[in-house]
């Protein structure tokens, strides 16, 4: 479906007043359809990659509604500990439980006439769950501690980066509260999917720092806009935003250039220069007569960062690298040695043989540095599993299963 090409006026006003930018046909359709929805009461479920901007086009639904007026109220579900998330959404009564000195409202009741974004909607426990559900349906709930029945009217905008139709099938979430919440589905697409409006946002993003620094900017060379097209932007908009708002802000509004580029992202140009994408990113495995120490180290270090900005699994690596074998039918080997004799002759190797071995043996080094990954980053946030979970970009059960897989329960 083609969209419906969006005025500039309302361009304007969507971008000065929400920041939401891009005049592609894939951000289009996203805004009409936000235009759309805004105006009414249905719940809209809002779905994409971390970084898409999900809040953002949330708190356009809720100033584009009848209720702006009213509260807008933002809960992330995510990082609530799942005790105290249903005293946070719907209040607790005094005594309701070790800590409660006082009567406290719930963020429903805060919200009343207007809208509340639950952001991270996946991680709220089935418990919780029922007692969504229910407000959902007739604005009813209880606070803790409490059997007196409260009503609201507010309006439900949810987000979440997982699957949520997986979580039903697998009984994960409530069948009955999906449909409920996805009355109106809100797709983000990520950032690779629609470079054409990169531009735009560097734009908005280096002229907002500059202000703000009161510093003049001279924006972007041809080629370092072309690169910036084509990083991957594993974090979408909110990673672009930050690398324009970390190299206007060091380098004092300076002409973007690929050096600049080079020096303030985490990988080199040359890593990304030509349109990374994981079924077509490149591995090199150690050659034969390689020196063994430095070889490893060196695809130790590729591997662990192929790991880490592409949040690639094993498999997927696995695949990538089939296709690769599948176009071999012999490797020459020159020169083959044995203790007790040197063959001059070049050999041929069947290509099975060869793969399967090779095969097996980037297996178990796939493996050893995705547990070293792992091991980084429950490191690095003292063992949490949720926010090692979201660095790492699996979800927690995956995470769970690695763990007991790679016999890491001990250390964390």
């Amino acid at each position: 479906m083609k969209a419906e090409v969006i005025d500039n006026t309302t361009q304007h006003f969507l971008q000065v007043r929400y920041g939401i930018i891009g005049n592609s046909q894939v951000i289009s359709e996203v805004i009409q359809k936000l235009l759309s929805v805004a105006p009414t009461d249905l719940s809209v479920l809002i779905t994409g990659e971390t970084g898409t901007g999900k809040e953002v086009f949330a708190q356009a639904i809720h100033g584009l509604s009848n209720r702006k007026k009213y509260a807008f109220v933002s809960v992330n579900c995510g990082a609530i500990p799942e005790t105290l998330l249903e005293s946070e959404l719907f209040g607790h009564e005094k005594g309701a439980f070790t800590g409660a000195v006082e009567q406290r409202k719930g963020f429903f009741e805060v919200a009343n006439h207007g809208s509340i974004f639950l952001d991270e909607i996946g991680e709220i426990p089935i418990s919780t769950q029922v007692k969504l559900l229910r407000v959902l349906e007739s604005g009813e709930f209880s606070r803790l501690g409490s059997s007196d029945i409260h009503k609201v009217d507010v309006r439900i905008i949810t987000a979440t980066n997982r699957d949520l139709e997986y979580e039903v099938r697998n009984q994960q979430f409530r069948h009955d509260l999906f449909f409920r919440l996805n009355s109106v589905h809100l797709r983000l697409p990520a950032l690779r999917k629609h470079p054409e409006d990169i531009p735009l946002l560097i734009e908005f993003f280096s002229d907002k720092v500059a202000r703000k620094l009161g510093i003049e900017c001279k924006g972007v060379s041809f080629e370092a806009e072309l690169l910036l097209k084509s990083f991957p932007w594993q974090g979408n908009i909110r990673e672009l935003r930050n690398f324009i708002e970390t190299v206007v802000t060091l380098e004092r509004g300076a002409l973007i250039t690929p050096d600049l580029i080079k020096r303030h992202l985490r990988i080199q140009v040359d890593d990304f220069s030509s349109s990374i994408r994981k079924e077509e990113s490149i591995i090199i495995l150690p050659k034969p007569n390689d020196q063994h120490s430095q070889s490893t180290s060196q695809d130790e270090s590729l591997l662990l960062r192929t790991l880490l900005e592409l949040h690639t699994d094993v498999a997927d690596i696995k695949r990538a690298l089939a296709a690769i074998f599948d176009k071999i039918t012999h490797i020459e080997v020159n020169q083959l040695q044995t203790n007790e004799m040197h063959n001059e002759s070049t050999q041929q190797v069947e290509h099975s043989t060869i793969s399967d071995n090779m095969t097996q043996e980037l297996d178990f080094r796939l493996e050893e540095m995705e547990r070293k990954l792992i091991i980084a980053a429950l490191k690095r946030f003292d063992g949490n599993r949720r926010l090692a979970a979201k660095v790492l970009g699996i979800s927690e059960r995956t995470l769970y299963r690695k763990i007991v897989d790679y016999h890491l329960m001990e250390l964390f």
